[in-house]
């Protein structure tokens, strides 16, 4: 929490607030910092809260609403000359009351397991751990083939049991990554997701492929590992993706070295900017 003698505003970010957002993102991060990249779609999908003191910016992060009806909170920056001040806490607060007002249940986020002070944070927060993950990633090319797998028929619900039962789900305590966020498996958002011809299912492998979208200027898929070995999986997953054309392919898995060791095997490379993350929820 802030100190009682520091007063500290904050609002959802406009247009006009761009140039400043840029230059909190060069000072807490640096010139590479991804969100500089992606900053006028973040702007424009009223999510991003910014923390003011005195109409200085010295602090920000982004609310994202997750398939699963939870809120997703990335793009946490702090102004170095405000840190350890209470920035933090305060954007918690504030975007927790928020959430909570708009129906959202459940927060969450990932850092890196080497960042001790976010994670800190987070514990101070009363955010608890959940599940540990590393991002792997891998480039394919067009294929004029049909996919040789297709997605699983909406009348196959009764496979639902069996990718709910998953070593995956049980080794990331019931969680998987879709897009750019984690959720909560159940049946019924399975049933969603199989509605959007996302579940694909063979008997053998159970996974989660996203139709295309560009992210970062690329066309990218997700992917979710349910059911079946990495190895094989994998090179179903990369079969299936092949009918979307040239993309990048991207997924989290659990953070266990025989399962990234198997990925890489099938050409899949830990991403540095997620090599080992820890998420952390927070009910409302």
């Amino acid at each position: 929490m802030a100190a009682p003698n520091i007063a500290l505003d904050i609002r959802i970010a406009r247009p006009s607030d761009a140039k400043l957002v840029a230059r909190l993102c060069r000072r807490a991060v640096g010139p590479g910092d991804y969100v500089l990249r992606i900053l006028s779609e973040t702007i424009a999908d009223r999510g991003l809260f910014l923390v003011w003191r005195n109409g200085e910016l010295v602090g920000m992060t982004n609310l994202d609403r997750c398939i699963d009806g939870a809120g997703w909170l990335s793009m946490a920056r702090t102004d170095p000359n405000w840190r350890r001040k209470g920035v933090t806490l305060f954007l918690q607060r504030h975007v927790i009351a928020h959430a909570r007002r708009r129906g959202i249940r459940a927060l969450r986020l990932w850092t890196l397991s080497t960042n001790t002070v976010s994670i800190k944070a987070c514990m101070k927060g009363g955010f608890k751990p959940v599940c540990e993950s590393a991002h792997v990633s891998c480039s394919i090319g067009a294929k004029r083939k049909p996919r040789q797998l297709a997605p699983l028929s909406l009348r196959a619900t009764s496979s639902l049991k069996f990718v709910l039962e998953s070593s995956y789900l049980v080794k990331m305590n019931g969680y998987f990554a879709y897009k750019w966020y984690f959720v909560k498996a159940n049946r019924e958002l399975l049933e969603k997701l199989l509605r959007k011809g996302e579940l694909y299912w063979d008997g053998k492998s159970a996974f989660i492929l996203t139709k295309p979208e560009r992210s970062f200027g690329v066309p990218y898929s997700s992917v979710a590992l349910l059911h079946g070995q990495v190895g094989p999986s994998l090179r179903k997953v990369k079969e299936a993706a092949k009918g979307f054309g040239r993309i990048w392919l991207g997924l989290y898995l659990p953070y266990d070295v025989n399962l990234l060791n198997a990925a890489r095997r099938t050409g899949f490379k830990r991403d540095p900017w997620a090599e080992h993350c820890i998420v952390f929820e927070k009910e409302t």
